[in-house]
Protein backbone atom coordinates (compact mmCIF):
# COMPACT_ATOMS: atom_id res chain seq x y z
CA UNK A 1 0.00 0.00 0.00
CA UNK A 2 1.12 3.52 -1.13
CA UNK A 3 0.74 6.41 1.51
CA UNK A 4 1.34 9.71 -0.34
CA UNK A 5 1.87 11.84 3.02
CA UNK A 6 1.59 16.13 3.52
CA UNK A 7 4.47 17.38 5.47
CA UNK A 8 3.29 21.01 5.39
CA UNK A 9 6.30 23.73 5.10
CA UNK A 10 8.74 20.88 6.62
CA UNK A 11 9.57 22.10 9.80
CA UNK A 12 8.61 19.93 13.38
CA UNK A 13 6.45 22.28 15.44
CA UNK A 14 4.00 22.13 12.03
CA UNK A 15 3.83 18.30 12.00
CA UNK A 16 0.18 17.63 13.55
CA UNK A 17 0.58 14.62 15.48
CA UNK A 18 -1.54 11.85 13.39
CA UNK A 19 0.69 12.64 10.13
CA UNK A 20 3.81 11.77 13.12
CA UNK A 21 1.82 8.73 14.57
CA UNK A 22 0.71 7.95 10.53
CA UNK A 23 4.61 7.87 9.81
CA UNK A 24 5.31 5.18 12.51
CA UNK A 25 3.24 3.04 11.34
CA UNK A 26 4.81 3.28 7.90
CA UNK A 27 7.67 -0.45 7.03
CA UNK A 28 9.32 2.02 4.60
CA UNK A 29 9.40 5.45 4.52
CA UNK A 30 10.49 7.50 1.02
CA UNK A 31 11.22 11.43 0.75
CA UNK A 32 13.79 14.03 0.02
CA UNK A 33 16.75 14.25 2.97
CA UNK A 34 15.02 17.29 4.47
CA UNK A 35 11.63 15.65 5.00
CA UNK A 36 13.42 12.25 6.35
CA UNK A 37 15.29 14.31 8.59
CA UNK A 38 11.78 15.32 10.62
CA UNK A 39 11.50 11.52 11.87
CA UNK A 40 15.10 10.57 12.99
CA UNK A 41 13.03 7.78 15.29
CA UNK A 42 11.51 5.97 12.38
CA UNK A 43 12.62 2.39 12.62
CA UNK A 44 11.53 0.97 9.03
CA UNK A 45 13.77 1.74 6.21
CA UNK A 46 14.23 4.71 4.73
CA UNK A 47 14.94 5.81 0.72
CA UNK A 48 16.26 9.30 0.12
CA UNK A 49 14.86 10.82 -3.26
CA UNK A 50 17.01 12.14 -5.86
CA UNK A 51 16.12 14.92 -8.42
CA UNK A 52 16.24 11.62 -10.97
CA UNK A 53 12.42 11.36 -11.23
CA UNK A 54 13.11 8.11 -12.66
CA UNK A 55 14.93 6.81 -10.41
CA UNK A 56 12.96 7.85 -7.59
CA UNK A 57 9.78 5.92 -9.23
CA UNK A 58 12.07 3.09 -9.51
CA UNK A 59 12.92 3.15 -6.13
CA UNK A 60 9.20 3.48 -5.51
CA UNK A 61 8.53 0.31 -7.87
CA UNK A 62 10.76 -1.48 -5.88
CA UNK A 63 9.76 -0.80 -2.39
CA UNK A 64 6.00 -1.62 -3.37
CA UNK A 65 7.17 -5.18 -4.71
CA UNK A 66 7.63 -5.70 -1.34
CA UNK A 67 4.56 -5.56 -0.39
CA UNK A 68 5.08 -3.39 2.64
CA UNK A 69 3.43 -0.49 3.77
CA UNK A 70 5.10 2.75 2.19
CA UNK A 71 5.12 6.25 3.02
CA UNK A 72 5.81 8.86 0.57
CA UNK A 73 6.72 11.96 1.91
CA UNK A 74 5.71 15.64 0.09
CA UNK A 75 6.39 19.28 1.12
CA UNK A 76 3.03 20.89 1.13
CA UNK A 77 -0.27 19.02 0.75
CA UNK A 78 -0.55 16.51 -1.80
CA UNK A 79 -3.42 18.09 -3.69
CA UNK A 80 -1.21 21.31 -4.48
CA UNK A 81 1.00 21.20 -7.72
CA UNK A 82 2.95 17.27 -5.90
CA UNK A 83 4.28 14.58 -6.56
CA UNK A 84 0.50 12.62 -6.04
CA UNK A 85 -0.62 12.89 -9.94
CA UNK A 86 2.49 11.27 -11.19
CA UNK A 87 2.18 8.62 -8.09
CA UNK A 88 -1.66 7.95 -9.45
CA UNK A 89 -0.31 7.75 -13.49
CA UNK A 90 2.85 5.54 -12.70
CA UNK A 91 1.07 3.13 -10.15
CA UNK A 92 -2.61 3.08 -11.42
CA UNK A 93 -3.65 -0.28 -9.63
CA UNK A 94 -1.90 0.33 -6.43
CA UNK A 95 -4.09 1.17 -3.75
CA UNK A 96 -2.76 4.95 -2.54
CA UNK A 97 -3.68 6.85 0.09
CA UNK A 98 -3.24 10.38 0.75
CA UNK A 99 -3.36 12.59 4.22
CA UNK A 100 -2.84 16.29 3.35
CA UNK A 101 -0.18 18.48 4.96
CA UNK A 102 -0.27 22.44 5.25
CA UNK A 103 0.66 23.90 1.84
CA UNK A 104 2.35 27.20 0.69
CA UNK A 105 -0.54 28.43 -0.25
CA UNK A 106 -2.36 28.59 3.07
CA UNK A 107 0.88 29.82 4.69
CA UNK A 108 0.73 32.60 1.89
CA UNK A 109 -2.67 34.04 2.40
CA UNK A 110 -2.40 33.68 6.44
CA UNK A 111 0.58 35.52 6.07
CA UNK A 112 -1.14 38.10 3.60
CA UNK A 113 -4.09 37.85 5.84
CA UNK A 114 -6.82 37.53 3.22
CA UNK A 115 -9.37 34.54 2.48
CA UNK A 116 -8.22 32.31 -0.63
CA UNK A 117 -11.49 30.67 -1.48
CA UNK A 118 -12.33 33.24 -4.37
CA UNK A 119 -8.51 33.01 -5.27
CA UNK A 120 -6.87 30.87 -8.16
CA UNK A 121 -3.52 29.10 -8.45
CA UNK A 122 -1.46 28.54 -10.83
CA UNK A 123 2.53 26.88 -11.49
CA UNK A 124 5.25 28.41 -12.75
CA UNK A 125 7.53 25.14 -12.04
CA UNK A 126 8.82 23.60 -15.07
CA UNK A 127 6.42 25.93 -17.62
CA UNK A 128 6.01 28.81 -19.42
CA UNK A 129 5.36 32.13 -17.59
CA UNK A 130 2.30 32.22 -20.57
CA UNK A 131 -0.06 30.21 -18.28
CA UNK A 132 -0.23 33.65 -16.08
CA UNK A 133 -3.44 35.54 -16.28
CA UNK A 134 -2.63 38.65 -18.20
CA UNK A 135 -5.75 40.50 -16.52
CA UNK A 136 -5.40 39.85 -13.06
CA UNK A 137 -9.26 39.72 -11.34
CA UNK A 138 -8.67 38.00 -8.36
CA UNK A 139 -6.24 37.09 -6.19
CA UNK A 140 -3.98 34.54 -7.71
CA UNK A 141 -1.17 32.55 -5.70
CA UNK A 142 1.74 32.04 -8.39
CA UNK A 143 4.33 28.78 -6.97
CA UNK A 144 7.57 29.79 -8.57
CA UNK A 145 10.73 27.57 -9.54
CA UNK A 146 13.66 27.44 -11.73
CA UNK A 147 14.50 30.56 -13.66
CA UNK A 148 10.90 31.72 -13.05
CA UNK A 149 11.23 33.98 -9.86
CA UNK A 150 9.49 36.46 -8.68
CA UNK A 151 11.63 39.10 -10.36
CA UNK A 152 10.80 37.17 -13.44
CA UNK A 153 7.05 37.56 -12.91
CA UNK A 154 7.06 41.33 -11.92
CA UNK A 155 8.90 41.92 -14.96
CA UNK A 156 6.39 40.04 -17.36
CA UNK A 157 3.54 42.71 -15.77
CA UNK A 158 5.92 45.59 -16.24
CA UNK A 159 6.76 44.66 -19.98
CA UNK A 160 2.44 43.99 -20.37
CA UNK A 161 2.25 47.67 -18.99
CA UNK A 162 0.68 46.67 -15.69
CA UNK A 163 2.51 47.46 -12.43
CA UNK A 164 0.18 45.39 -10.04
CA UNK A 165 0.64 44.32 -5.93
CA UNK A 166 2.65 41.30 -5.18
CA UNK A 167 3.10 39.57 -2.12
CA UNK A 168 6.14 37.42 -1.99
CA UNK A 169 6.96 34.89 0.31
CA UNK A 170 10.25 32.64 0.41
CA UNK A 171 11.15 29.78 2.94
CA UNK A 172 8.04 30.35 4.76
CA UNK A 173 7.72 29.03 8.62
CA UNK A 174 12.04 28.67 8.24
CA UNK A 175 14.42 31.54 10.38
CA UNK A 176 15.25 32.82 6.78
CA UNK A 177 11.78 33.23 5.97
CA UNK A 178 10.87 36.75 3.50
CA UNK A 179 7.62 38.24 2.84
CA UNK A 180 6.80 41.45 1.62
CA UNK A 181 4.60 43.25 -0.78
CA UNK A 182 5.80 45.63 -2.94
CA UNK A 183 5.02 46.75 -6.25
CA UNK A 184 6.10 44.90 -9.68
CA UNK A 185 8.29 47.79 -10.59
CA UNK A 186 9.93 47.45 -6.81
CA UNK A 187 9.77 43.42 -7.26
CA UNK A 188 11.69 43.40 -10.59
CA UNK A 189 14.43 44.92 -9.21
CA UNK A 190 14.89 42.81 -5.64
CA UNK A 191 17.90 41.55 -4.61
CA UNK A 192 17.28 39.29 -2.28
CA UNK A 193 17.46 35.22 -3.91
CA UNK A 194 13.88 33.99 -3.69
CA UNK A 195 14.13 30.67 -4.96
CA UNK A 196 11.24 28.87 -3.02
CA UNK A 197 8.66 31.41 -3.16
CA UNK A 198 5.31 31.20 -3.39
CA UNK A 199 3.82 34.78 -4.90
CA UNK A 200 0.27 36.60 -4.75
CA UNK A 201 -0.88 38.58 -7.39
CA UNK A 202 -3.59 41.17 -6.55
CA UNK A 203 -6.13 42.55 -8.87
CA UNK A 204 -5.19 45.29 -11.49
CA UNK A 205 -9.01 45.86 -12.43
CA UNK A 206 -12.23 45.73 -10.14
CA UNK A 207 -14.39 42.26 -10.24
CA UNK A 208 -17.39 44.01 -12.30
CA UNK A 209 -15.15 44.65 -15.09
CA UNK A 210 -13.36 41.60 -14.68
CA UNK A 211 -14.32 40.39 -18.61
CA UNK A 212 -14.35 43.05 -21.49
CA UNK A 213 -15.92 40.07 -23.76
CA UNK A 214 -18.72 39.25 -20.43
CA UNK A 215 -21.34 36.54 -21.73
CA UNK A 216 -20.93 36.87 -25.40
CA UNK A 217 -21.57 33.86 -27.47
CA UNK A 218 -21.70 33.54 -30.88
CA UNK A 219 -18.86 35.90 -31.60
CA UNK A 220 -18.26 36.77 -35.13
CA UNK A 221 -15.52 34.37 -37.10
CA UNK A 222 -13.52 37.48 -38.35
CA UNK A 223 -13.26 38.75 -34.30
CA UNK A 224 -10.98 35.67 -33.92
CA UNK A 225 -6.70 35.63 -34.40
CA UNK A 226 -7.04 32.53 -36.69
CA UNK A 227 -3.99 31.66 -38.84
CA UNK A 228 -4.23 27.98 -40.50
CA UNK A 229 -5.83 26.30 -37.55
CA UNK A 230 -9.27 25.16 -37.87
CA UNK A 231 -11.99 27.38 -35.97
CA UNK A 232 -15.73 25.94 -34.85
CA UNK A 233 -18.17 28.00 -36.39
CA UNK A 234 -20.04 30.86 -34.44
CA UNK A 235 -23.37 28.64 -35.32
CA UNK A 236 -22.26 25.46 -33.81
CA UNK A 237 -19.93 27.49 -31.10
CA UNK A 238 -23.65 28.64 -29.49
CA UNK A 239 -25.31 25.23 -30.04
CA UNK A 240 -22.05 23.86 -28.17
CA UNK A 241 -22.24 26.25 -25.42
CA UNK A 242 -25.71 25.80 -25.44
CA UNK A 243 -25.08 21.73 -24.75
CA UNK A 244 -22.85 22.14 -22.12
CA UNK A 245 -25.08 24.36 -19.86
CA UNK A 246 -21.95 26.15 -18.37
CA UNK A 247 -22.82 27.72 -14.69
CA UNK A 248 -20.56 30.75 -13.60
CA UNK A 249 -18.62 28.91 -11.46
CA UNK A 250 -17.62 25.94 -13.40
CA UNK A 251 -14.44 24.30 -14.42
CA UNK A 252 -14.40 23.63 -17.93
CA UNK A 253 -11.77 21.80 -20.24
CA UNK A 254 -11.54 22.27 -23.65
CA UNK A 255 -10.08 19.67 -25.39
CA UNK A 256 -8.65 20.18 -28.91
CA UNK A 257 -9.31 24.03 -28.46
CA UNK A 258 -8.21 24.74 -31.71
CA UNK A 259 -8.09 28.82 -31.80
CA UNK A 260 -9.32 28.88 -28.68
CA UNK A 261 -13.01 30.54 -29.65
CA UNK A 262 -14.61 27.86 -27.69
CA UNK A 263 -12.65 28.65 -24.42
CA UNK A 264 -13.13 32.15 -24.95
CA UNK A 265 -16.84 32.39 -25.12
CA UNK A 266 -17.24 29.52 -22.06
CA UNK A 267 -15.16 31.83 -19.97
CA UNK A 268 -17.00 34.57 -20.23
CA UNK A 269 -20.44 32.47 -19.32
CA UNK A 270 -18.18 30.96 -16.30
CA UNK A 271 -17.04 34.44 -15.22
CA UNK A 272 -16.39 33.14 -11.46
CA UNK A 273 -14.71 29.58 -12.61
CA UNK A 274 -11.80 28.50 -15.02
CA UNK A 275 -11.44 27.14 -18.52
CA UNK A 276 -8.70 24.65 -19.09
CA UNK A 277 -7.94 24.94 -23.12
CA UNK A 278 -5.88 21.92 -24.06
CA UNK A 279 -3.75 22.05 -27.60
CA UNK A 280 -0.66 19.97 -28.47
CA UNK A 281 -0.42 22.39 -31.73
CA UNK A 282 2.09 24.84 -30.81
CA UNK A 283 0.61 27.54 -33.33
CA UNK A 284 -2.84 27.03 -32.19
CA UNK A 285 -1.26 27.12 -28.70
CA UNK A 286 -0.01 30.90 -29.74
CA UNK A 287 -3.53 31.76 -31.14
CA UNK A 288 -5.19 31.00 -27.83
CA UNK A 289 -3.16 33.07 -25.96
CA UNK A 290 -3.08 35.69 -28.64
CA UNK A 291 -6.93 35.53 -28.47
CA UNK A 292 -6.94 35.65 -24.50
CA UNK A 293 -4.93 38.91 -24.90
CA UNK A 294 -7.21 40.32 -27.61
CA UNK A 295 -10.28 40.21 -25.67
CA UNK A 296 -9.08 40.26 -22.47
CA UNK A 297 -9.43 36.74 -20.72
CA UNK A 298 -8.39 35.93 -17.53
CA UNK A 299 -9.87 33.31 -16.57
CA UNK A 300 -8.54 30.74 -19.42
CA UNK A 301 -5.71 28.57 -18.85
CA UNK A 302 -3.53 27.32 -21.66
CA UNK A 303 -2.45 23.58 -21.51
CA UNK A 304 0.68 22.89 -23.84
CA UNK A 305 0.05 19.10 -24.45
CA UNK A 306 -2.16 16.08 -25.94
CA UNK A 307 -5.48 14.77 -23.72
CA UNK A 308 -5.60 12.52 -21.59
CA UNK A 309 -1.74 12.98 -21.13
CA UNK A 310 -2.27 16.07 -19.50
CA UNK A 311 -5.10 15.46 -16.89
CA UNK A 312 -2.43 15.53 -14.04
CA UNK A 313 -2.47 18.93 -14.12
CA UNK A 314 -6.32 19.34 -14.10
CA UNK A 315 -8.65 19.31 -10.95
CA UNK A 316 -11.73 18.21 -10.85
CA UNK A 317 -14.36 19.78 -13.95
CA UNK A 318 -18.09 20.74 -14.25
CA UNK A 319 -18.14 20.60 -17.68
CA UNK A 320 -15.68 18.64 -20.64
CA UNK A 321 -16.06 20.38 -23.94
CA UNK A 322 -14.23 17.64 -26.83
CA UNK A 323 -13.29 19.04 -30.08
CA UNK A 324 -10.51 16.83 -31.03
CA UNK A 325 -9.53 13.31 -29.61
CA UNK A 326 -6.86 12.07 -31.97
CA UNK A 327 -8.34 8.83 -31.79
CA UNK A 328 -8.11 8.60 -28.21
CA UNK A 329 -11.62 9.65 -27.12
CA UNK A 330 -11.56 6.30 -25.25
CA UNK A 331 -9.25 7.34 -22.91
CA UNK A 332 -10.35 10.80 -22.69
CA UNK A 333 -13.86 9.99 -21.93
CA UNK A 334 -12.43 7.37 -19.35
CA UNK A 335 -9.81 9.51 -17.44
CA UNK A 336 -11.18 12.73 -17.41
CA UNK A 337 -11.99 14.13 -14.01
CA UNK A 338 -15.27 14.92 -14.85
CA UNK A 339 -17.51 15.34 -11.27
CA UNK A 340 -20.82 13.28 -10.78
CA UNK A 341 -23.49 15.32 -13.31
CA UNK A 342 -20.95 17.13 -15.06
CA UNK A 343 -21.67 17.82 -18.39
CA UNK A 344 -19.94 16.63 -21.42
CA UNK A 345 -20.53 17.51 -25.10
CA UNK A 346 -18.22 16.14 -27.98
CA UNK A 347 -18.19 17.57 -31.92
CA UNK A 348 -17.75 15.06 -34.89
CA UNK A 349 -17.80 15.66 -38.13
CA UNK A 350 -17.88 11.93 -39.35
CA UNK A 351 -20.61 9.28 -38.49
CA UNK A 352 -17.84 6.82 -38.05
CA UNK A 353 -17.03 9.45 -34.76
CA UNK A 354 -20.10 9.45 -34.05
CA UNK A 355 -21.33 5.91 -33.53
CA UNK A 356 -18.04 4.93 -31.96
CA UNK A 357 -18.58 8.55 -29.37
CA UNK A 358 -22.27 7.27 -28.44
CA UNK A 359 -21.45 3.26 -27.83
CA UNK A 360 -18.27 4.75 -25.37
CA UNK A 361 -21.32 7.25 -23.73
CA UNK A 362 -23.75 3.97 -23.31
CA UNK A 363 -20.48 1.93 -22.19
CA UNK A 364 -19.63 4.26 -19.49
CA UNK A 365 -23.27 4.92 -17.96
CA UNK A 366 -23.46 8.31 -19.09
CA UNK A 367 -27.31 10.04 -18.83
CA UNK A 368 -29.32 12.00 -21.04
CA UNK A 369 -27.16 10.64 -23.94
CA UNK A 370 -28.27 13.27 -26.87
CA UNK A 371 -27.07 14.00 -30.32
CA UNK A 372 -27.92 16.34 -33.29
CA UNK A 373 -26.63 17.26 -36.23
CA UNK A 374 -26.21 20.69 -38.08
CA UNK A 375 -25.65 22.22 -41.09
CA UNK A 376 -25.79 26.20 -41.06
CA UNK A 377 -26.76 27.99 -44.23
CA UNK A 378 -24.94 31.35 -44.88
CA UNK A 379 -26.38 33.70 -47.32
CA UNK A 380 -23.62 35.84 -48.85
CA UNK A 381 -24.68 39.10 -50.82
CA UNK A 382 -23.59 38.56 -54.60
CA UNK A 383 -24.50 41.49 -56.65
CA UNK A 384 -27.86 42.20 -56.29
CA UNK A 385 -28.67 38.90 -55.01
CA UNK A 386 -28.33 36.45 -51.72
CA UNK A 387 -26.29 33.11 -52.69
CA UNK A 388 -26.36 29.79 -50.39
CA UNK A 389 -22.63 29.51 -48.95
CA UNK A 390 -23.44 25.69 -46.74
CA UNK A 391 -21.26 24.94 -44.20
CA UNK A 392 -20.27 21.52 -43.41
CA UNK A 393 -22.15 19.50 -41.09
CA UNK A 394 -21.62 19.05 -37.65
CA UNK A 395 -22.82 16.29 -34.91
CA UNK A 396 -22.87 17.28 -31.06
CA UNK A 397 -23.33 14.39 -28.88
CA UNK A 398 -23.91 15.66 -25.37
CA UNK A 399 -24.43 13.86 -21.88
CA UNK A 400 -24.04 13.62 -17.94
CA UNK A 401 -22.05 11.87 -16.32
CA UNK A 402 -24.08 9.61 -13.68
CA UNK A 403 -24.32 10.49 -10.49
CA UNK A 404 -26.24 13.74 -9.99
CA UNK A 405 -29.54 14.56 -11.79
Amino acid sequence: MLQVIGIGPGRPEWLPPAITKLVGNCDILIGGSRALELFPNFAGRQYCLSGDLAHSLEVIANALQKKKIIGVLVSGDPGFFSFLPRLKKEFPEERIDVYPGISSLQFAFARAGIPWQEATFVSVHGRELSVLPRVITRPTAVLTGGENTPQKIAQLYLDLGSNPHISVGNALTYPEEFWETMDAEHLSHEKTSLKNAIVILYPTIEQDNMQTTGCRIGIPDHEFLRGKVPMTKAEIRVQVLAKAQISTNDHIVDIGAGTGSISIEAAGLAPKGVVYAIEHNPEAQELILANQQKFGISNLRLISGAAPDVFGELPQVNVCIIGGSHGRLKEILEKVPLVEGGRIVITAVTIETVSHGLKLLEDLHYQEIDAVSIQAVRWKPVQTLHMAQALNPVFILSARKEGKS
